[in-house]
């Protein structure tokens, strides 16, 4: 066994502590690797964005839930007092507050599931572009990116007509829940009607017609809000310049130097 005096160091040690103290520079790939700073905050804020936007895919779902249990339930509710043997007062004030309870919160969670809808909207088209940038920079994963970029469609082209829009419109939540309005709308007024004694095909007429009206006003407004979150959405990326399939330095440019115009 080889020992060693104190105040003195074998020639292995004196190496180490010149090693330790002065280490081999690390390949310019490899610096470059660990001190992207960009890829770093684009995928932190790729991952953030995505969680976003399922927390409020999941606040519309949840909301249209409770709508739609609220109701269902005020509607058995209601049925069960007008056939039962209460006061006639009663039971007329008791489902004339139920009915006026949902008709007052109909129109207010439609408007809050459009928000939601253009929220998710606006959180997909920022998913779309960081998504673009992360595949400008590695242009040999393109193929197998399925999702749509800002660069081309993907699998998923928006409608080539105005009619698929409408009729992509008219099955989302927010259309769902105007059309559970339409229904409350035409039953308060077949309630209404029934008790002015109106006659039963009078009656069947006014809740067709409220009906008809309501939905169409809904869909309307649906299509109003769809229209203007796509003109938002292109005036944010013109003034982003992101339409344009300019391609990204893989490299980072060093700080003293101009950017590249393009």
């Amino acid at each position: 066994m080889r020992y060693i005096l104190p105040g003195h160091t074998t020639r292995a040690h004196s190496r180490y502590r010149a090693f330790v103290a002065h280490p081999t520079p690390a390949p310019d790939a490899a610096r470059r690797a660990a001190d992207d700073i960009e890829l770093t905050v684009a995928l932190a804020e790729y991952t953030k964005i995505i969680e976003i936007r399922r927390a409020v895919s999941d606040q519309a779902h949840n909301r249209y839930n409770f709508f739609l249990v609220l109701a269902t339930g005020v509607a058995a509710v209601s049925a069960g007092l007008l056939g039962s043997a209460i006061d006639q007062n009663v039971r007329v004030g008791a489902v004339a507050a139920l009915g006026t309870l949902v008709l007052l919160m109909g129109p207010a969670v439609f408007l809050r599931q459009l928000r939601y809808t253009g929220a998710s909207q606006r959180y997909g088209i920022a998913e779309q572009a960081l998504r673009t940038y992360l595949v400008r920079r590695a242009p040999e994963v393109a193929p197998f990116v399925l999702l749509p970029t800002l660069d081309d469609d993907g699998l998923f082209p928006p409608p080539a007509d105005s009619r698929r829009q409408r009729q992509r419109d008219a099955v989302g939540l927010a259309s769902t829940i105007g059309l559970i309005n339409s229904a409350l709308y035409a039953m308060g007024g077949g309630l209404l009607g029934a008790a002015a004694r109106l006659p039963g095909w009078a009656v069947v007429a006014l809740a067709l017609a409220l009906f008809a009206a309501a939905a169409a006003a809904h869909l309307w407004w649906v299509s109003r809000t769809v229209r203007r979150n796509v003109v938002e959405r292109e005036r944010l990326l013109a003034q982003r310049t992101l339409d344009l399939p300019a391609a990204i330095p893989t490299a980072r440019q060093p700080a003293k130097e101009p950017p590249v115009s393009r």
